[in-house]
């Protein structure tokens, strides 16, 4: 009997080692400032009147006022009223002195990226509150000197009153010393679909990831706006093939749609991606990629090595991998 029990303990043992492990699973974010922390900057957006129904697209530069001897961010807070649809907050080369408007034809975020700068923060669509991003201890992304902020920001008054937003962004540096893996920026985003009016629509596409991609995923904030219904990313391919790592419902102003994983989504030994979009179009027009009524279907996410942040460009029959550009000079 001893015997069997060992046998059965053995065969137990070899079946739990040889089997792969379950996927991991996204969770909002701890609403606090990350472990380590030994400096940071801010900024405080100006204050703006919005009648009801007004939407605006304000662009703000600020310089980076870094207090502390780090350079790298280990999570960072949004602080917001109703009014504020999404910002999209960057660093890039400076360009001048204080704050002031963003020049005219002056960039956009991946012109940013590609001069060496670094997405800053992404929030969820119509959040209002807090949001917090807040990295695993030992991770986060760097800074660079020399650099400014550029705040992006897209305003909507969807009530039938008037309102103040005015949000206010901060970012906690940790100690260096501490750092196990440095972060790099990604953005997926699926173009140029068509959703018919009256009818619920899926864009879908499968993305397969250059050579040797030993990238980890660490953070996802899906993008839709008020007909999104669900946003999806699944493996294809290896140990996972067809799970489902991301299964959001891609519009949530409430609650946010920001999740983090611990342990991160690795894609080590994916074929690649499914990526998909379904929305529920309540209009009488076609709704396409765009603001107003219109719609997205965008994931903005961090991953380790930096080097190894797969962006993710789609439309339909066609999907492209690649990684993120890497700061010039390294």
């Amino acid at each position: 009997m001893y015997r069997l029990v060992v046998l059965l303990g053995f065969l137990a043992a070899c079946k739990t080692e040889s089997s792969p492990s379950e996927p991991p699973v996204g969770m909002p974010p701890l609403g606090e400032p990350p472990a380590n922390v030994v400096g940071g900057f801010s900024i405080q957006l100006p204050v703006q009147q919005l009648a009801p129904g007004a939407e605006t697209s304000p662009c703000w530069v600020f310089p980076i006022e870094l207090t502390g001897p780090s350079k790298l961010v280990g999570g960072a807070v949004l602080r917001t009223m109703p009014g504020l649809h999404h910002g999209n907050i960057t660093s890039r080369p400076k360009t001048g002195e204080g704050i002031r408007r963003c020049e005219a034809g002056s960039g956009n975020e991946g012109t940013d990226i590609i001069n060496g700068g670094m997405v800053l923060f992404g929030s969820s669509t119509q959040k209002s509150g807090d949001e917090w991003y807040r990295f695993p201890d030992g991770e986060g992304y760097r800074i660079r000197d020399g650099f400014e902020i550029v705040a992006r920001m897209h305003y909507l008054n969807p009530t039938d009153t008037p309102i103040t937003v005015a949000p206010k962004y901060e970012w906690f540096t940790i100690d260096e010393a501490k750092i196990v893996h440095e972060l790099g920026p990604f953005l997926w985003m699926y173009q140029k679909f068509s959703i018919p009016a009256r009818a619920t629509h899926t864009a879908s596409a499968d993305c397969y990831l250059p050579n040797d991609h030993p990238s980890h995923i660490v953070t996802m904030l899906p993008h839709m706006h008020q007909l999104g219904r669900a946003l999806t990313g699944a493996y294809i391919g290896g140990p996972h093939d067809g799970h489902k790592f991301l299964d959001s419902q891609g519009y949530n102003p409430d609650d946010g749609v920001l999740v983090q994983y611990e342990p991160p989504v690795d894609l080590t030994d994916a074929q690649g991606v499914r990526f998909e979009c379904t929305w529920q179009n309540t209009f009488d027009k076609t709704i396409v990629e765009g603001i107003g009524d219109n719609e997205m279907c965008m994931v903005f996410g961090y991953a380790w090595p930096a080097n190894k942040a797969y962006t993710l460009v789609a439309e339909p029959d066609n999907c492209i991998m690649f990684p993120t550009p890497p700061p010039p000079g390294t």
